[in-house]
């Protein structure tokens, strides 16, 4: 069983997710990974859940458009439910055929279902661009929400305004509508000039701030959000605005009414090795989101997908080396200056890891250990860097060359300081691993070496206390 799903064959991309009586429907782009099988490009397929971890099939929703229509790849876009339930997708039609001075690769489309599984495509509603404005070939990711004030309807998108350095000049563009099918051209919602693009835009309101949120692949590339008491802004960057890292991308969100979850996508990796490129397409990621009292965002493990691990198991590390004693559930460190390990059996291939570490010194830095091999000498490690102040992953002995063992955009902001407790509980599930530090901070990454290694802690630099570390096996 893998608890993220993944199609077979082929990987899960965009997500475009919407709540409808009482289940969680996950739209998404299906790439195949087999061109000559099936050729070039995505279709919509859709899935359905209540918890996160099982899903219900049902199949294709939107099928690719022909070579020579707009639509021969069907890309991302937004569900949207009107007052009377009718269902309306807009989305992204691309076609690189069609990336001329004529014509458009991008244009925005239609469809609408009285079920959400059978879709009816209005081919004659095509939005491009208004090159006054925008970039021609740049027009995607629609999503659709009411204005709360005016009630008018508004689209944003991922766009690029036709001035300014190349490559700053993605926006999220803006269009208006008074009846879902009649729409106008409007000023960019949010140009912050910093960019190349703003992909797969999601808009919410969570009490009395609005969120505008976007993916971005210029600095770092990851799903970033930023805040206003507005719901158009102006809109203000928090100084930590992601909501994972590079393991987690094109992310959009959907609200039960009470609750909001984040939808994302964890990459795979070329040729299935560490070393490998990352790849677009992989493994659903669920977050759930969590408003802090400033109104910034934060992240938590679904209370869900922790009921699909069984019973926790107290974490025997059998291989304790000198500096490292145990009594009563905890373990010590005193490792102020030197690097050490106490190290498990071999562990299953999915599992949910949980415990808390404490520093007792402002030095160093500790953490998690995972699927380290016999010899001790490769496996990975979840790392807390007190004098960084960062949640930061990688490999032990390096993933390239040169010994490099942390993982570029695999880290996260933290707060440690010591005498204070950090909570984790991390899945590993095959290759995908995500970890939850304080029910706060996410960290996604792919390991592919030493499925079955052992897990276990490490201090490095400093004395550490590892209290509960408990292992929960995953349910058949």
């Amino acid at each position: 069983m893998h608890l993220f799903f993944k199609p077979r064959p082929g990987v899960i991309g965009d997500c475009i997710p919407h709540y409808h009586d009482g289940r969680y429907h996950v739209f998404y782009l299906r790439d195949y990974r087999d061109r000559d099988s099936y050729g070039l490009g995505s279709a919509w397929h859709h899935i359905s859940t209540d918890d996160f971890v099982h899903f219900e099939d049902h199949g294709e929703a939107l099928a690719q458009g022909r070579i020579d229509e707009q639509d021969h790849t069907v890309a991302t876009g937004c569900v949207y439910t009107d007052d009377h339930g009718k269902h309306h997708i807009f989305y992204t039609g691309i076609n690189p055929y069609l990336r001329t001075d004529a014509l458009h690769e991008q244009g925005l489309m239609h469809a609408t279902s009285d079920d959400l599984v059978t879709w009816i495509k209005h081919p004659d509603e095509i939005g491009y661009a208004d090159e006054a404005i925008y970039e021609r070939h740049d027009w995607r990711d629609p999503f659709v929400f009411k204005h709360p004030q005016t009630g008018r309807y508004q689209m944003i998108l991922a766009a690029r305004v036709n001035h300014g350095p190349v490559f700053r000049r993605g926006c999220t563009g803006l269009l208006t509508s008074d009846d879902l099918t009649h729409w106008t051209v409007e000023k960019p919602f949010y140009t912050p000039a910093r960019y190349h693009g703003h992909e797969c835009p999601d808009w919410f309101q969570m009490g009395d701030w609005y969120y505008l949120v976007f993916s971005e692949y210029t600095t770092h590339t990851t799903t970033r959000y930023v805040m206003s008491r507005s719901p158009d802004g102006p809109w203000i960057a928090p100084a930590d605005n992601q909501f994972d890292n590079r393991a987690f991308y094109a992310a959009k969100s959907a609200s039960d009414g009470s609750r909001r979850f984040l939808f994302g996508w964890n990459p795979t990796k070329l040729g299935n090795v560490d070393s490998g490129e990352w790849q677009w397409g992989g493994s659903l990621t669920v977050h759930e989101i969590i408003q802090n009292d400033d109104g910034t965002l934060a992240v938590r493990m679904p209370p869900e997908v922790a009921e699909a691990f069984g019973a926790a198991q107290p974490l025997g590390l059998e291989r304790l080396e000198s500096s490292w004693t145990y009594g009563d559930m905890t373990y010590r460190a005193e490792s102020l200056y030197s690097f050490s390990t106490a190290l498990s059996g071999r562990m299953p291939e999915s599992y949910l890891l949980q415990g808390q570490l404490r520093f007792e010194q402002d030095a160093g830095a500790a953490g998690v250990l995972l699927r380290m091999d016999e010899a001790g000498d490769t496996g990975y490690f979840l790392r807390f860097n007190l004098p960084g102040q960062r949640l930061e992953f990688g490999k032990i002995g390096g993933y390239r060359d040169w010994y490099v063992d942390h993982m570029p955009e695999l880290d996260r902001p933290l707060q440690i300081r010591a005498g204070e407790p950090l909570r984790f509980r991390i899945i590993i599930d095959k290759t995908a691993v995500v970890a939850y530090v304080n029910d706060r901070v996410a960290l996604s990454a792919r390991m592919y070496a030493n499925p079955f290694g052992r897990c276990g802690v490490f201090a490095d630099g400093t004395n550490v206390v590892v209290h509960g570390i408990e292992m929960l096996p995953m349910r058949s």
